[in-house]
């Protein structure tokens, strides 16, 4: 073969190297909103090398599709000592009751690693969780868990996870990387983060804004790492922080 025909192989090659890999790329999460019974409910809540954290998954045969999605929970956050979220609100809906319940979140798996306790998640449809609201006796959607931390999810789904969350306070304070969100910070909080240039990690809450996502972050907190390595509050009251339950 000559040196032209060697190189036309070559890229010939890789050109389907790169093929291989784009089709072995998992997709982008995308939004789901859901409303059906919640069938199968498990919770756990269990000891994870040094603090307790909890978890839940259930099927859920969505109203208008009449297809079963797997749902689970966004594992929570620790962070040094603190626990920057999932929030459960202290409601306890009757699980044995297979009460209808509706979820917003995203396609696919949000949690590292992409694996659930021992679940096989063999099933064709899998969402995680964000927010889960349950049909109360009243008939009205009353929270029973979301999730507290941000990171990038996708074009289509960052909007609508922040728009279930934008001009709240807590239970819907978010927490996350400075350097992993889609919304900009406010203009506040960017000279706070400039002035603590240690900080790591944020916590704070979304606004509506006139900017072309529709969202910024306004910060409550700053994280980031000491000298010896160990967690600290360089902005905000580090008391009004969620501490780890740590108590074994």
């Amino acid at each position: 073969m000559n040196k032209l025909g060697t190189i036309i192989s070559i890229g010939v090659l890789l050109g389907a190297s790169y093929e291989a890999m784009a089709q072995k790329k998992p997709a982008a999460p995308q939004p789901v909103e859901l409303i059906g019974k919640a069938i199968d409910f498990h919770f756990t809540r269990n000891w994870a090398t040094y603090y307790w954290r909890e978890d839940f998954t259930f099927l859920l045969k969505d109203e208008k599709t009449g297809k079963t999605w797997r749902i689970l929970s966004r594992e929570p956050t620790p962070a040094y000592d603190w626990r920057m979220g999932t929030t459960f609100t202290g409601l306890k809906p009757d699980w044995t009751k297979q009460p209808r319940v509706r979820i917003v979140g995203v396609t696919g798996i949000d949690r590292l690693p992409a694996n659930f306790y021992d679940f096989k998640l063999d099933e064709p449809l899998i969402a995680t969780a964000h927010l889960v609201w349950f049909d109360s006796a009243q008939d009205a959607w009353k929270l029973y868990n979301l999730n507290n931390w941000f990171h990038k999810w996708s074009a289509e789904a960052d909007p609508v996870i922040y728009s279930h969350y934008a001009d709240k306070q807590a239970p819907h304070d978010i927490y996350g990387f400075i350097n992993g969100q889609a919304a900009p910070f406010s203009s506040r909080s960017q000279e706070l983060i400039a002035q603590h240039k240690g900080a790591r990690m944020f916590h704070g809450v979304i606004r509506a804004a006139k900017n072309t996502f529709g969202y910024e972050i306004d910060v409550l907190h700053l994280v980031g790492p000491d000298k010896g390595g160990n967690g600290v509050v360089f902005h905000g009251d580090p008391r009004t922080m969620t501490m780890l339950d740590r108590k074994k």
